[in-house]
């Protein structure tokens, strides 16, 4: 089932991956957004658009991972941070837990809600309640210090310490 937005000039589309019954709810809640169904034989999406021509982003909310033969999903509220070590990729929550994650950190970074997690080095994406100590370190980068402990140096360089600041509300 695909969502059409409205035909205007210079206009985005974006698909979703929605159930009938998640498309309904949706379409209860934003009615302006979604203009038209249609019928896909091959996937099942929605395409949303806001009144004002821009673009909705749909960031994930939880992360479905294998822990031996069972699957457990996360939600991304748990999720301490995100960190690559040995080219996999891995999540950790506050509770002490790592599980393996089958994306790398690029497309996680892309899923989540820049509100609530930050690109902090190539190896890590924070959340900002996992941040417990952040110090000034050299040639204007910053050393972060992360619960869970796990990594123990996450240095965010010079040219990210002004944004990773103001995320963090400075």
């Amino acid at each position: 089932m695909h969502a059409v937005s409205q035909p205007q000039s210079a206009s985005m589309r974006v698909q979703l991956s929605l159930n009938s019954e998640e498309f309904r709810r949706l379409q209860m809640v934003l009615p302006d957004c979604i203009v038209q169904c249609e019928n896909s034989g091959e996937e099942d999406s929605s395409a949303l658009m806001a009144p004002s021509g821009s673009v909705l982003p749909a960031f994930r909310k939880r992360f479905l991972v294998r822990k031996g033969k069972e699957l457990i999903s996360v939600h991304c509220n748990d999720i301490a941070y995100f960190y690559s070590k040995n080219k996999l990729s891995y999540l950790k929550t506050f509770d002490g837990k790592n599980f393996l994650v089958r994306m790398s950190l690029e497309e996680i970074e892309q899923c989540l809600s820049p509100d609530q997690f930050f690109r902090a080095s190539r190896q890590v994406i924070t959340s900002h309640t996992a941040v417990q100590k952040i110090l000034l370190w050299f040639n204007g980068n910053l050393k972060v210090e992360l619960v869970p402990r796990e990594i123990d140096n996450v240095i965010v360089s010079r040219l990210k310490a002004n944004q990773f600041r103001q995320w963090l509300g400075e």
